[in-house]
């Protein structure tokens, strides 16, 4: 039981190292990843805590945890890149040039926030209730962003399976996300507006990691009233094409 994460890591690892490696690398290689992190972090956690569980709160943690997985899975796509951009940032410092610059790293931290996630809805079952209480006060933005619109409304969070255009690479110039929080949008496209603004000085100052924030900002100029699923595919194409010009 205890080599069991040590496994999962592996498994992400090798597969994102099977992305970083291929220039040619598609969109729903990033589908598949972030799949496989979250079945990886609900496999874990269940294996280890549904004994701890009485059999109705068993399914309720089986069932939340579904549910936070379609809820958190845009914010957290969103945090494994600004992950993969420091880490890109210190192997760059470090003059480390080995194929594990973005990818690896990229799945591996979706599936430590899925796990995050999991072990707080894992006490707040078990003992500590009021913890219900603290995941809605937080979970509401990731509502917000995940849910912006009606057509956000689906079972699964992602639908890239196909093959999606990749844009010409750009370069950052300037924090675009305000336009968000003046237009005529919906709470929730407000809410990506927000975030996109208060994380966009974070981004450090890295090959991937500029070549990303320029595309996205550009996408977002272009389109500033698009959904979460609109992002995730702006998100995917980014990450991609500043794999493949970069490679």
């Amino acid at each position: 039981m205890k080599y069991i994460p040590l496994l999962f890591v592996l498994i992400l690892s090798i597969f994102g190292l099977s992305v970083e490696l291929n220039p040619n690398a598609q969109s729903w290689q990033l589908l598949v990843g972030f799949h496989l992190a979250e079945l990886a972090a609900l496999t874990e956690l269940s294996l280890r805590n549904l004994k701890q569980l009485s059999t109705t709160k068993r399914y309720w943690f089986i069932g939340l945890q579904l549910l936070a997985f379609r809820i958190a899975y845009f914010p957290i796509v969103v945090f494994s890149a600004t992950v993969s951009c420091y880490t890109e940032l210190v192997l760059q410092k470090l003059g480390i040039d080995l194929p594990i610059q973005v990818f690896p790293e990229l799945f591996v931290s979706g599936a430590v926030f899925f796990s995050a996630i999991s072990w707080v809805l894992f006490w707040a079952l078990k003992e500590r209730l009021a913890l219900f209480g603290l995941i809605g006060i937080l979970g509401l933005p990731a509502v917000l962003i995940s849910f912006a619109d009606r057509q956000d409304l689906t079972l699964l969070p992602d639908n890239n399976w196909a093959d999606i255009q990749l844009p010409k690479v750009s370069l950052p110039q300037a924090n675009p996300y305000g336009v968000a929080l003046t237009a005529n949008n919906s709470l929730g496209q407000k809410m990506i507006g927000l975030s996109g603004f208060l994380l966009y000085e974070y981004i450090p100052n890295s090959p991937w990691a500029q070549a990303v924030q320029g595309t996205l900002e550009q996408a977002y100029l272009k389109k500033p009233n698009g959904n979460a699923h609109d992002q995730l595919t702006y998100h995917y194409a980014a990450f991609l094409a500043a794999h493949r010009a970069l490679h």
